[in-house]
């Protein structure tokens, strides 16, 4: 697949497709945009992720189809779903997506302590999204407060839901890599050991992600302390994270 090189990325106020009104950009990330946009034709507000182009010789096109295809095949509350996408056309790549119009949780991390029954629904909403990841055969390789986005509900003892995103790197197990062998993909903080050590990504890395979240939405420090990102990264093949004991059993 190959595109424009020169073709700009897209702005707030631009149309995509004949139907998407760019609104205002809403995150960033190495692989593209996200901006809240208008649907003329369905009239309500969608998030649509824009891929920044590449080369065709770069694996991220055949990426980007399998981050479409994993996202129209799951259904569940706590992920996000994927409305349209605009893969193989010679100008924008992109997919439209439902809008969660609450916070991330890291953003909700960051304003304050955060009550333990908030975190366990979270938790549960979030293992609940992950089975059904798995149970596709897709492991999610970036499970991290940023990529959890907390959608507002009513009649529930807590504010929030807890819905799943960015499939940007999400990897179907047993399927050919799109990686070269031994590659780390994944943010650093949330690796599992077997990925530092470059293995094959598995079901367990996810669930492995979603304890060092839970415990730094409980704690709102990262579970393997101070020092630089390196250190961070292999101090996970040492010893298990750091958790604290007055959380009690049941969180242990």
């Amino acid at each position: 697949m190959s595109h424009a090189p020169d073709l700009p990325m897209p702005h707030a106020g631009d149309i995509l497709g004949g139907r998407y009104i760019l609104r205002e950009r809403i995150g960033a990330g190495g692989m593209g945009r996200v901006f809240r946009a208008r649907d003329e034709v369905l009239a309500r507000d969608v998030a649509i992720k824009i891929f920044h182009l590449d080369g065709g010789d770069d694996p991220a096109p055949i990426r980007r189809l399998a981050e479409a295809r994993a996202l129209a095949a799951l259904d569940h509350p706590s992920l996000v779903t994927l409305y349209d996408a605009r893969l193989g056309a010679s100008d924008h790549v992109y997919l439209v997506m439902e809008l969660i119009e609450g916070p991330s949780l890291r953003r909700r991390i960051e304003d304050g302590p955060i009550p333990v029954a908030e975190v366990a629904g979270f938790v549960r909403d979030l293992a609940g999204a992950l089975a059904t990841v798995h149970e596709a055969g897709i492991v999610h390789r970036d499970v991290k407060p940023s990529n959890v986005l907390l959608r507002p509900v009513r009649g529930r003892e807590v504010p929030f839901e807890a819905v799943l995103a960015d499939f940007g790197v999400a990897h179907l197990i047993d399927a050919t890599r799109l990686t070269t062998p031994g590659t780390v993909i994944g943010t650093a903080a949330y690796l599992a050991p077997e990925q530092v050590r470059g293995e094959p990504p598995r079901a367990e890395s996810d669930v492995y992600a979603l304890g060092l979240l839970a415990i730094e939405a409980l704690t709102r420090l990262s579970p393997f302390g101070a020092g630089t990102l390196q250190e961070s990264v292999l101090a996970r093949l040492a010893r298990q994270p750091e958790v604290p004991a007055d959380l009690g059993y049941e969180w242990r």
